[in-house]
Protein backbone atom coordinates (compact mmCIF):
# COMPACT_ATOMS: atom_id res chain seq x y z
CA UNK A 1 0.00 0.00 0.00
CA UNK A 2 2.81 2.44 0.75
CA UNK A 3 4.51 1.79 -2.26
CA UNK A 4 1.04 2.63 -4.53
CA UNK A 5 1.37 6.04 -2.71
CA UNK A 6 4.30 6.74 -3.13
CA UNK A 7 3.75 5.61 -7.26
CA UNK A 8 0.83 7.96 -6.94
CA UNK A 9 2.75 10.51 -5.55
CA UNK A 10 5.37 10.16 -8.33
CA UNK A 11 2.59 10.50 -10.89
CA UNK A 12 1.14 13.90 -9.32
CA UNK A 13 4.78 15.23 -8.79
CA UNK A 14 5.57 14.86 -12.52
CA UNK A 15 2.32 16.07 -13.90
CA UNK A 16 3.03 19.07 -11.32
CA UNK A 17 6.54 19.58 -12.72
CA UNK A 18 5.78 19.20 -16.55
CA UNK A 19 2.96 21.86 -16.02
CA UNK A 20 4.69 24.15 -13.49
CA UNK A 21 8.05 23.19 -13.23
CA UNK A 22 9.73 26.11 -11.60
CA UNK A 23 7.01 26.13 -8.47
CA UNK A 24 7.02 22.68 -8.22
CA UNK A 25 10.94 22.43 -7.32
CA UNK A 26 10.03 23.22 -3.87
CA UNK A 27 7.64 19.90 -3.46
CA UNK A 28 10.15 18.47 -5.64
CA UNK A 29 12.66 19.23 -2.84
CA UNK A 30 10.34 18.20 -0.13
CA UNK A 31 9.81 15.07 -1.33
CA UNK A 32 13.06 14.25 -2.12
CA UNK A 33 13.98 14.87 1.80
CA UNK A 34 10.86 12.84 2.92
CA UNK A 35 11.61 9.54 -0.15
CA UNK A 36 15.64 9.76 -1.56
CA UNK A 37 14.34 8.52 -4.40
CA UNK A 38 15.86 8.58 -7.72
CA UNK A 39 12.81 10.14 -9.92
CA UNK A 40 13.21 13.27 -7.73
CA UNK A 41 16.57 13.62 -8.40
CA UNK A 42 16.13 13.54 -11.96
CA UNK A 43 13.13 16.32 -11.46
CA UNK A 44 15.57 18.71 -10.08
CA UNK A 45 18.29 18.04 -12.92
CA UNK A 46 15.90 18.53 -15.66
CA UNK A 47 14.62 21.66 -14.24
CA UNK A 48 18.56 23.04 -14.32
CA UNK A 49 19.12 21.68 -17.43
CA UNK A 50 16.57 23.22 -18.91
CA UNK A 51 16.85 26.48 -17.10
CA UNK A 52 20.86 26.75 -18.51
CA UNK A 53 19.50 25.68 -22.17
CA UNK A 54 17.23 28.66 -21.86
CA UNK A 55 20.20 30.97 -22.13
CA UNK A 56 20.80 33.45 -24.50
CA UNK A 57 23.22 33.13 -26.33
CA UNK A 58 25.93 35.60 -25.39
CA UNK A 59 29.95 35.25 -24.55
CA UNK A 60 31.51 31.97 -25.48
CA UNK A 61 27.91 30.57 -26.42
CA UNK A 62 27.03 33.41 -28.85
CA UNK A 63 30.23 32.89 -30.80
CA UNK A 64 29.30 29.08 -30.64
CA UNK A 65 25.68 29.78 -32.35
CA UNK A 66 27.65 31.65 -35.22
CA UNK A 67 29.70 28.59 -35.74
CA UNK A 68 26.72 26.76 -35.20
CA UNK A 69 24.75 28.74 -37.93
CA UNK A 70 28.26 28.95 -40.17
CA UNK A 71 27.94 24.47 -40.36
CA UNK A 72 24.76 24.57 -42.07
CA UNK A 73 26.21 26.09 -44.76
CA UNK A 74 29.58 24.19 -44.87
CA UNK A 75 30.16 21.07 -46.80
CA UNK A 76 32.13 18.72 -45.80
CA UNK A 77 35.61 20.19 -47.03
CA UNK A 78 34.81 23.39 -45.72
CA UNK A 79 34.54 21.37 -42.34
CA UNK A 80 37.76 19.94 -42.56
CA UNK A 81 39.26 23.05 -43.34
CA UNK A 82 37.76 24.65 -40.08
CA UNK A 83 38.87 22.13 -37.74
CA UNK A 84 42.17 22.46 -39.56
CA UNK A 85 43.15 24.99 -37.62
CA UNK A 86 41.82 23.92 -34.11
CA UNK A 87 44.18 22.41 -31.38
CA UNK A 88 40.54 20.30 -30.04
CA UNK A 89 37.74 18.84 -32.30
CA UNK A 90 35.24 16.63 -31.11
CA UNK A 91 33.15 19.08 -30.02
CA UNK A 92 33.09 21.26 -33.46
CA UNK A 93 32.18 17.40 -35.00
CA UNK A 94 29.66 17.11 -32.51
CA UNK A 95 28.33 20.63 -33.46
CA UNK A 96 28.49 20.01 -37.12
CA UNK A 97 26.60 16.88 -36.45
CA UNK A 98 23.72 19.10 -35.30
CA UNK A 99 23.77 21.67 -37.27
CA UNK A 100 23.45 19.48 -40.30
CA UNK A 101 20.59 17.78 -38.43
CA UNK A 102 18.96 20.55 -37.13
CA UNK A 103 19.01 19.88 -34.02
CA UNK A 104 19.61 22.49 -31.40
CA UNK A 105 22.47 23.85 -29.15
CA UNK A 106 20.07 23.65 -26.47
CA UNK A 107 20.31 19.94 -26.92
CA UNK A 108 24.22 19.83 -25.96
CA UNK A 109 23.65 22.03 -23.25
CA UNK A 110 20.49 20.23 -21.45
CA UNK A 111 22.39 16.81 -21.82
CA UNK A 112 26.13 17.98 -19.80
CA UNK A 113 23.79 20.21 -16.99
CA UNK A 114 21.16 16.71 -16.72
CA UNK A 115 24.68 14.62 -16.59
CA UNK A 116 26.59 16.84 -14.04
CA UNK A 117 23.51 17.29 -11.60
CA UNK A 118 22.60 13.28 -11.94
CA UNK A 119 26.05 12.03 -11.63
CA UNK A 120 26.52 14.13 -8.44
CA UNK A 121 22.87 13.00 -7.07
CA UNK A 122 23.75 9.24 -8.05
CA UNK A 123 27.53 9.42 -6.59
CA UNK A 124 26.23 10.04 -3.15
CA UNK A 125 22.73 8.52 -2.80
CA UNK A 126 24.91 5.20 -3.70
CA UNK A 127 27.33 5.60 -1.15
CA UNK A 128 26.63 3.01 1.80
CA UNK A 129 27.34 4.97 4.60
CA UNK A 130 23.45 7.75 4.48
CA UNK A 131 24.50 10.68 3.39
CA UNK A 132 21.94 13.68 4.59
CA UNK A 133 19.93 14.64 1.49
CA UNK A 134 20.59 17.87 2.51
CA UNK A 135 23.97 17.73 2.27
CA UNK A 136 23.57 15.78 -1.09
CA UNK A 137 21.75 19.57 -2.15
CA UNK A 138 24.57 21.78 -0.84
CA UNK A 139 26.88 19.32 -2.76
CA UNK A 140 25.27 19.85 -6.42
CA UNK A 141 24.67 23.39 -5.49
CA UNK A 142 27.73 24.51 -5.79
CA UNK A 143 27.85 24.20 -9.86
CA UNK A 144 27.58 26.75 -11.93
CA UNK A 145 25.19 25.76 -13.85
CA UNK A 146 24.69 29.11 -16.05
CA UNK A 147 27.84 30.05 -16.52
CA UNK A 148 28.70 26.12 -17.54
CA UNK A 149 26.10 26.82 -20.31
CA UNK A 150 27.58 29.92 -21.60
CA UNK A 151 31.41 28.48 -21.85
CA UNK A 152 29.99 24.82 -22.72
CA UNK A 153 32.51 23.15 -23.93
CA UNK A 154 35.34 23.47 -21.69
CA UNK A 155 32.68 22.72 -18.84
CA UNK A 156 31.27 19.61 -21.06
CA UNK A 157 35.34 18.44 -21.24
CA UNK A 158 35.66 19.21 -17.26
CA UNK A 159 32.62 16.58 -16.83
CA UNK A 160 34.13 13.67 -18.68
CA UNK A 161 37.33 14.54 -16.42
CA UNK A 162 35.12 14.14 -13.48
CA UNK A 163 33.50 11.04 -15.18
CA UNK A 164 37.09 9.55 -16.24
CA UNK A 165 38.63 10.48 -12.54
CA UNK A 166 35.04 8.69 -10.80
CA UNK A 167 35.81 5.86 -12.94
CA UNK A 168 39.55 5.58 -11.57
CA UNK A 169 38.26 5.62 -8.02
CA UNK A 170 35.72 3.13 -8.53
CA UNK A 171 38.82 0.86 -10.43
CA UNK A 172 37.07 0.58 -13.62
CA UNK A 173 39.16 0.84 -17.01
CA UNK A 174 39.47 3.32 -19.54
CA UNK A 175 39.92 6.57 -17.16
CA UNK A 176 43.46 7.86 -19.39
CA UNK A 177 41.10 7.33 -22.79
CA UNK A 178 38.58 9.41 -21.07
CA UNK A 179 40.77 11.86 -20.85
CA UNK A 180 42.14 11.89 -24.32
CA UNK A 181 38.75 12.25 -25.43
CA UNK A 182 37.89 15.31 -22.57
CA UNK A 183 41.09 16.81 -24.28
CA UNK A 184 39.85 17.01 -27.80
CA UNK A 185 36.54 18.24 -26.85
CA UNK A 186 38.40 21.49 -25.19
CA UNK A 187 42.31 22.10 -25.18
CA UNK A 188 42.67 22.56 -21.35
CA UNK A 189 41.40 19.26 -19.85
CA UNK A 190 44.79 18.30 -21.27
CA UNK A 191 46.31 19.46 -17.97
CA UNK A 192 43.93 16.63 -16.31
CA UNK A 193 46.70 13.86 -17.59
CA UNK A 194 50.02 14.60 -15.66
CA UNK A 195 47.47 15.74 -12.89
CA UNK A 196 46.55 11.91 -13.45
CA UNK A 197 49.75 10.37 -12.96
CA UNK A 198 50.68 13.20 -10.18
CA UNK A 199 48.08 11.69 -8.03
CA UNK A 200 49.65 8.37 -8.40
CA UNK A 201 52.55 10.00 -5.80
CA UNK A 202 52.91 8.65 -2.33
CA UNK A 203 50.69 10.78 0.10
CA UNK A 204 53.45 12.25 1.92
CA UNK A 205 54.72 13.43 -1.46
CA UNK A 206 51.97 15.16 -2.30
CA UNK A 207 51.26 16.90 0.94
CA UNK A 208 55.01 18.66 0.69
CA UNK A 209 53.96 19.48 -2.93
CA UNK A 210 50.65 21.01 -1.57
CA UNK A 211 52.38 23.03 0.82
CA UNK A 212 54.99 24.21 -1.89
CA UNK A 213 52.49 25.07 -4.11
CA UNK A 214 50.56 26.96 -1.51
CA UNK A 215 54.13 29.64 -1.69
CA UNK A 216 53.16 29.93 -5.09
CA UNK A 217 50.32 31.68 -4.94
CA UNK A 218 51.20 35.22 -4.72
CA UNK A 219 53.85 34.78 -7.34
CA UNK A 220 52.10 32.28 -10.12
CA UNK A 221 51.16 35.00 -12.84
CA UNK A 222 55.15 36.32 -12.80
CA UNK A 223 56.53 32.56 -12.87
CA UNK A 224 53.84 31.29 -15.69
CA UNK A 225 54.26 34.59 -17.44
CA UNK A 226 58.43 34.29 -17.37
CA UNK A 227 57.77 30.85 -18.30
CA UNK A 228 55.42 30.96 -21.08
CA UNK A 229 57.30 33.72 -23.03
CA UNK A 230 60.42 32.26 -23.01
CA UNK A 231 59.11 28.61 -23.95
CA UNK A 232 56.63 29.84 -26.72
CA UNK A 233 59.72 30.53 -28.57
CA UNK A 234 60.35 26.97 -28.86
CA UNK A 235 57.46 26.23 -30.05
CA UNK A 236 56.02 25.87 -33.88
CA UNK A 237 53.60 28.19 -35.01
CA UNK A 238 50.73 25.48 -34.52
CA UNK A 239 47.22 26.14 -33.05
CA UNK A 240 48.10 25.04 -29.34
CA UNK A 241 50.99 27.83 -29.17
CA UNK A 242 48.31 30.44 -29.69
CA UNK A 243 45.46 28.92 -27.48
CA UNK A 244 48.63 29.07 -24.91
CA UNK A 245 49.47 32.24 -25.68
CA UNK A 246 45.97 33.15 -25.11
CA UNK A 247 45.61 32.00 -21.99
CA UNK A 248 48.95 32.87 -20.17
CA UNK A 249 50.16 36.00 -21.92
CA UNK A 250 47.06 37.47 -23.69
CA UNK A 251 43.59 38.02 -23.28
CA UNK A 252 42.20 35.59 -20.73
CA UNK A 253 45.41 35.83 -18.34
CA UNK A 254 44.43 39.05 -16.56
CA UNK A 255 42.78 41.55 -19.12
CA UNK A 256 39.71 39.50 -18.65
CA UNK A 257 39.83 40.53 -15.06
CA UNK A 258 39.82 43.52 -15.41
CA UNK A 259 37.00 43.75 -17.86
CA UNK A 260 34.51 42.48 -14.95
CA UNK A 261 31.50 44.30 -13.58
CA UNK A 262 31.83 44.56 -9.84
CA UNK A 263 28.69 41.82 -9.69
CA UNK A 264 31.79 39.59 -11.66
CA UNK A 265 33.95 40.29 -9.20
CA UNK A 266 31.78 39.07 -5.99
CA UNK A 267 30.98 36.17 -7.80
CA UNK A 268 34.78 35.73 -8.35
CA UNK A 269 36.15 36.57 -4.72
CA UNK A 270 32.47 34.48 -3.29
CA UNK A 271 34.15 31.42 -5.49
CA UNK A 272 37.59 31.51 -4.16
CA UNK A 273 35.66 31.48 -0.48
CA UNK A 274 34.99 28.34 -1.63
CA UNK A 275 37.97 26.89 -2.66
CA UNK A 276 39.90 28.55 0.19
CA UNK A 277 37.69 26.47 2.63
CA UNK A 278 38.46 23.10 1.13
CA UNK A 279 41.93 23.95 0.46
CA UNK A 280 42.11 24.60 4.80
CA UNK A 281 40.21 21.34 5.36
CA UNK A 282 43.14 19.26 3.43
CA UNK A 283 46.14 21.38 4.86
CA UNK A 284 44.89 21.06 8.53
CA UNK A 285 43.45 17.66 8.46
CA UNK A 286 44.85 14.10 7.50
CA UNK A 287 43.28 10.73 6.61
CA UNK A 288 44.25 7.68 4.61
CA UNK A 289 41.53 7.34 1.78
CA UNK A 290 41.48 6.41 -1.58
CA UNK A 291 40.25 10.15 -2.49
CA UNK A 292 42.97 12.22 -0.91
CA UNK A 293 45.80 11.92 -3.23
CA UNK A 294 43.35 13.11 -5.95
CA UNK A 295 41.76 16.20 -4.66
CA UNK A 296 45.22 17.57 -3.08
CA UNK A 297 46.13 16.91 -7.04
CA UNK A 298 43.50 19.07 -8.07
CA UNK A 299 44.29 21.58 -5.21
CA UNK A 300 48.29 21.58 -6.12
CA UNK A 301 47.40 22.61 -9.57
CA UNK A 302 44.13 25.52 -8.32
CA UNK A 303 47.18 26.95 -6.27
CA UNK A 304 49.23 27.20 -8.85
CA UNK A 305 47.23 28.76 -11.54
CA UNK A 306 45.27 30.89 -8.15
CA UNK A 307 46.79 34.41 -9.98
CA UNK A 308 45.20 33.72 -13.01
CA UNK A 309 41.05 34.79 -12.58
CA UNK A 310 40.04 33.08 -15.24
CA UNK A 311 41.74 29.72 -15.09
CA UNK A 312 41.39 29.51 -11.87
CA UNK A 313 37.77 29.90 -12.27
CA UNK A 314 37.59 27.25 -14.84
CA UNK A 315 39.64 24.40 -13.00
CA UNK A 316 38.28 25.06 -9.50
CA UNK A 317 35.13 23.19 -10.11
CA UNK A 318 37.58 19.51 -10.42
CA UNK A 319 38.98 20.93 -7.07
CA UNK A 320 35.79 21.55 -5.29
CA UNK A 321 33.82 18.95 -6.65
CA UNK A 322 36.02 15.89 -5.15
CA UNK A 323 37.15 18.40 -2.40
CA UNK A 324 33.40 18.42 -1.37
CA UNK A 325 33.37 14.98 -1.80
CA UNK A 326 35.62 14.14 -0.08
CA UNK A 327 34.97 16.43 3.21
CA UNK A 328 31.07 14.38 2.97
CA UNK A 329 32.61 11.31 2.56
CA UNK A 330 34.89 11.80 5.98
CA UNK A 331 33.30 11.46 9.38
CA UNK A 332 35.81 13.90 11.17
CA UNK A 333 34.93 15.34 14.39
CA UNK A 334 37.79 17.75 14.85
CA UNK A 335 37.12 21.34 15.44
CA UNK A 336 38.59 22.44 12.38
CA UNK A 337 36.34 20.18 10.06
CA UNK A 338 33.47 20.87 12.03
CA UNK A 339 34.50 24.64 11.53
CA UNK A 340 34.91 24.19 7.86
CA UNK A 341 31.82 21.78 7.76
CA UNK A 342 30.02 24.71 8.76
CA UNK A 343 31.59 27.26 7.06
CA UNK A 344 30.69 25.65 4.07
CA UNK A 345 26.57 24.97 4.80
CA UNK A 346 26.47 28.89 4.79
CA UNK A 347 29.18 29.76 2.47
CA UNK A 348 27.78 27.40 -0.65
CA UNK A 349 24.05 28.77 -0.75
CA UNK A 350 25.70 32.48 -0.63
CA UNK A 351 27.44 31.19 -3.53
CA UNK A 352 24.98 29.75 -5.73
CA UNK A 353 22.83 33.00 -4.95
CA UNK A 354 25.48 35.67 -5.57
CA UNK A 355 25.82 33.64 -8.98
CA UNK A 356 22.80 34.33 -10.41
CA UNK A 357 22.74 37.71 -9.41
CA UNK A 358 26.19 37.79 -11.55
CA UNK A 359 23.98 36.56 -14.44
CA UNK A 360 20.89 38.39 -14.14
CA UNK A 361 21.52 40.13 -17.53
CA UNK A 362 22.21 37.16 -19.36
CA UNK A 363 19.08 35.68 -17.07
CA UNK A 364 17.11 38.76 -18.41
CA UNK A 365 17.48 38.76 -22.07
CA UNK A 366 16.89 35.59 -23.29
CA UNK A 367 13.84 33.27 -22.15
CA UNK A 368 14.89 32.23 -19.02
CA UNK A 369 12.17 34.50 -16.92
CA UNK A 370 9.43 32.32 -18.96
CA UNK A 371 10.37 29.51 -16.67
CA UNK A 372 8.00 31.02 -14.02
CA UNK A 373 4.63 30.67 -15.97
CA UNK A 374 5.51 28.16 -19.07
CA UNK A 375 5.08 24.50 -19.11
CA UNK A 376 8.11 22.10 -19.97
CA UNK A 377 6.93 21.59 -23.44
CA UNK A 378 6.32 25.47 -24.47
CA UNK A 379 9.77 25.93 -22.93
CA UNK A 380 11.95 22.96 -24.63
CA UNK A 381 10.16 24.52 -28.07
CA UNK A 382 11.92 27.72 -27.72
CA UNK A 383 14.92 28.39 -29.56
CA UNK A 384 17.45 31.24 -30.69
CA UNK A 385 17.59 31.87 -34.53
CA UNK A 386 20.15 33.92 -36.21
CA UNK A 387 17.03 36.94 -36.77
CA UNK A 388 16.55 36.97 -32.44
CA UNK A 389 20.23 36.81 -32.05
CA UNK A 390 20.92 39.84 -34.37
CA UNK A 391 17.85 41.96 -32.99
CA UNK A 392 19.25 41.16 -29.29
CA UNK A 393 23.06 40.38 -29.12
CA UNK A 394 26.04 42.84 -29.87
CA UNK A 395 27.95 41.16 -32.80
CA UNK A 396 31.28 42.97 -31.38
CA UNK A 397 30.97 42.66 -27.50
CA UNK A 398 28.40 39.65 -27.35
CA UNK A 399 26.45 41.14 -24.72
CA UNK A 400 22.75 41.99 -24.92
CA UNK A 401 21.91 44.79 -26.83
CA UNK A 402 19.11 46.27 -24.67
CA UNK A 403 19.44 44.81 -21.38
CA UNK A 404 21.02 46.75 -18.93
CA UNK A 405 22.41 45.74 -15.55
CA UNK A 406 20.26 46.11 -12.40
Amino acid sequence: MLKSRYYISDIVMGVLFFLMPFWSIPLVVFQLLKTRRVFYTMLISTFFALTASLLAPTGDLYRLYIIYFDFQEYNFDSFISFLSVKPDFLFYALLYVFAKLGLSIRIIIFLMVFCFFQLSFNLLLKQPKKISTLIILLFVMQFDFLLQGLFLRFPLAMLIVIYAFLNKLEGKRYSLLLLIIASTIHFGALISIPIYFLSRLSRKKLNIVLLISLLIIPFGSYIFIFLTSHLLEWFPNIPFKEKLNDYFLGYWALEYFEERTWKALVQFYSERTLYLLVLLYFIMTKNKNIYRPYVISFLILINILFSFPNLFSRYAVLAVFFGLFTIIMEQKKSSVSQLVKMSLIIVIPIVFSIRIVAQQKNIRVGYIPQILYSNVVTLSLKKYDIEWINKHIDEKTASPKTVKSL
